[in-house]
């Protein structure tokens, strides 16, 4: 079994990309063939060189893909930057920098960390799918806003299951670019709106233990499915039973803060501290998170009030800030057209 996995990152997450890579190959080691390739966005010599040493202590191949060739042609497409980069979307338009041979292809975001074997992701029927995915964990609002019914399935894109074969096929980067062109360019979460938008209805539903979110951690589950409902998601016995055989960990930012930050109190804080000390970057020194006087006040309370009330606190603040970062993207959208 051949597994193609896909990073995409700039030199500021190299030490969170190396971990979760240094994760990926401890707990695959039986696979005959791993092929990694890196999307990298001004990766110094030293990060790539650590990359390199860590994929031939491990045996693996590694590829450091170009990515002028890609921005280049976004430009041409009128794809929009995010924060001022290109980077968010270039997993989108894979099929002109990878070679043809790469008929399925794992891309994990740097925030990941690979706690199992990855087998059934490599032989599974994808059945004409392009991708598969699992369900975002916090969306509930924002969804309707996107035009979906609450019923109506929304992905993370932290991890995403390419069938190249079947993407290319379907024009997928080319419907999307079309998409970006003629109907909408700024979304508040840019590459996952764009999927979940464009590619309604031919996304593969995966279960969740391929990518397990703060919130199943932080919560118990019983108070996640009362606060945030259940309609349009997973039955709340998947995402128990699933949280007993994890494979995939996504720390995505939880009260402002990473595994990665100093005095953080982010439940994915001790995973991540085991696979960094076993990769190249174990003299990571963690610094304190820059967040405003709003996300030290939420800490404070997460740290000194019932789970069970805070998380219908912690609903209504991300509420508000996909409410923000949705009135944000619109104005965006209207400037470019004055």
């Amino acid at each position: 079994m051949n597994l193609n996995v896909l990073y995409q990152i700039n030199d500021k997450y190299a030490p969170y990309a190396g971990a979760s890579l240094t994760s990926l190959f401890e707990n695959n080691k039986h696979l005959p063939s791993i092929r990694v390739y890196i999307l990298g966005e001004k990766l110094s010599k030293v990060s790539e060189a650590r990359f390199r040493a860590m994929a031939a202590k491990y045996g693996r191949q590694l590829t450091f893909v170009k990515t002028d060739p890609l921005v280049v042609m976004m430009k041409k497409m009128g794809m929009p930057t995010y924060r001022g980069s290109y980077a968010a979307n270039m997993r989108l338009f894979l099929p002109f920098v990878l070679a043809d041979d790469v008929d399925r292809l794992l891309y994990l975001d740097a925030d990941t960390i690979v706690d199992g074997p990855l087998d059934e992701l490599i032989t599974m029927p994808m059945d004409g799918h392009p991708i598969a995915m699992c369900l975002d964990s916090l969306v509930r609002l924002h969804k309707t806003r996107l035009g979906f019914t609450s019923a109506d399935y929304y992905y993370n894109s932290g991890m995403i299951l390419f069938d190249m074969i079947a993407w290319r096929s379907l024009r997928c980067s080319e419907r999307i670019a079309n998409h970006v062109k003629n109907v909408r360019a700024m979304y508040p979460s840019p590459d996952q709106d764009l999927i979940n938008v464009v590619l309604k209805g031919e996304i593969l539903k995966l279960p969740p233990r391929y990518n397990i979110q703060p919130i199943y951690l932080a919560f118990s589950i019983k108070d996640y499915f009362k606060t945030f409902g259940g309609r349009g998601f997973y039955a709340q016995k998947e995402v128990q039973n699933d949280l007993s055989c994890p494979v995939i960990y996504h720390f995505f930012r939880f009260v402002g803060e990473f595994p990665w930050n100093a005095e953080n109190v982010h439940p994915d804080n001790d995973l991540f501290d085991k696979y960094i000390k076993m990769s190249p970057w174990n003299d990571y020194i963690k610094r304190p998170a820059n967040t405003g006087a709003v996300l030290k006040f939420e800490k404070i309370l997460y740290k000194n009030i019932s789970k069970s009330v805070f998380i219908k606190l912690f609903r209504l603040a991300y509420e508000y800030f996909i409410y923000k970062a949705n009135k944000d993207s619109m104005k965006c959208k209207i400037n470019k057209l004055m």
